[in-house]
């Protein structure tokens, strides 16, 4: 039987459904009917294609940066921000990141 819809249609992970994408896109200050944290782990053999810029409380991402550049997550030239004041995001060192495929990984204002 298929999977069920994805709760977050602006995002994708791949490449087996046993790997959650935790995360939706939201705006910075929380608005309404949004989640007011999402986080997201991704191991080296997992992907995220990115289709609108998004918003992370805390991001983990192991064995998928060299140097400035992030390999597992195709940002389609969006902009991932991540709360660089999280002690979760204390390996990215409040630095912005290439993406592959355009876009960046950045810390939010």
């Amino acid at each position: 039987r298929p999977p069920p819809p994805s709760p977050f249609p602006n995002s994708t992970a791949s490449p087996r459904p046993s790997h959650l994408l935790v995360g939706h896109p939201i705006p910075p200050s929380g608005t309404a009917g949004r989640a007011k944290a999402a986080t997201l782990t991704l191991d080296a053999s997992s992907t995220w294609n990115v289709t609108a810029d998004s918003y992370l409380t805390s991001i983990t991402l192991t064995g998928g940066i060299s140097g400035t550049t992030i390999a597992n997550i195709t940002g389609n030239g969006h902009t991932v921000y991540y709360d660089a004041t999280d002690s979760a995001n204390s390996a990215l060192g409040g630095q912005t990141y290439t993406l592959t495929g355009g876009g960046t990984l950045r810390p939010a204002a």
